[in-house]
């Protein structure tokens, strides 16, 4: 197919693309603000990576599960489920994040709540889809320092229809592994000197990891030069 050219013979996306290069030409220099109209124009902003998984418009459970007991820092999991809570909240990727206090609530008035599935545990809470997060490694001492990776959180995650009971192979929704999807994070020596404590370090560990579970669900970019990895 012959590509259209202007009255000057000049074809028109060749000159397109002469007419945003001269555009862009005086903003390269000029700091924070061109790099922000730069930004805006879509230079330096990576691919879209579309979202692994929808969740619903109803109320969304985060079931944090630690059976085996690797978190040695309980209060890791709950600064995880108010992280993972804002995260999906903020970006839209859930209207309605059923509160951690509701468990807590049914951990008092449920009889043999430890023996309760995921699924069952969300249909207790109302949920219209638990996701359910499995924990897998941890490690948040203060006194490790040399290490590239010396402090890591990591954990798998899966969706659940807690309203689905005629089917157990239809329970699950997402991912299509029943091993479910890994994710995990880690920190330098240098930035676990710099938390200092364990609270600390589940903070930052909890934070990080959140943002990455969180991306599972909404569509973002793949690289941001506005929001550089500052944990590492």
């Amino acid at each position: 197919m012959t590509t259209p050219k202007t009255h000057s013979g000049t074809p028109r996306g060749v000159r397109s693309r002469v007419i945003l290069a001269a555009m862009l030409a005086p903003l390269s220099g000029c700091g924070m603000q061109g790099g922000a109209m730069l930004y805006m124009l879509g230079v330096g902003q990576g691919r879209k990576i579309e979202a692994q998984f929808k969740l619903s418009e109803g109320p969304i459970l985060i079931f944090i599960d630690d059976v085996h007991e690797r978190v040695d820092w309980p209060a890791a999991n709950r600064h995880l489920f108010n992280e993972l809570s804002q995260e999906l909240l903020r970006n839209k990727a859930a209207k309605k994040i059923i509160p951690d206090e509701t468990l807590d609530q049914l951990k008092q008035t449920v009889p043999d709540f430890p023996k309760k599935s995921c699924r069952e545990l969300g249909e207790l809470a109302g949920a219209s889809q638990v996701i359910w997060i499995e924990a897998q490694d941890y490690l948040g001492e203060p006194d490790v320092f040399e290490a590239s990776r010396a402090a890591y959180f990591s954990v798998t995650v899966k969706v659940v229809d807690p309203n689905q009971k005629s089917d157990r192979n239809l329970i699950r929704l997402w991912p299509a592994s029943s091993d479910g999807q890994p994710v995990a994070v880690s920190l330098t020596g240098a930035r676990v000197a710099e938390a200092k404590s364990k609270d600390g370090i589940s903070k930052i560990l909890a934070e990080k990891l959140a943002g990455e579970i969180a991306k599972l669900f909404y569509e973002h970019r793949a690289d941001d030069f506005e929001k550089k990895d500052e944990y590492q």
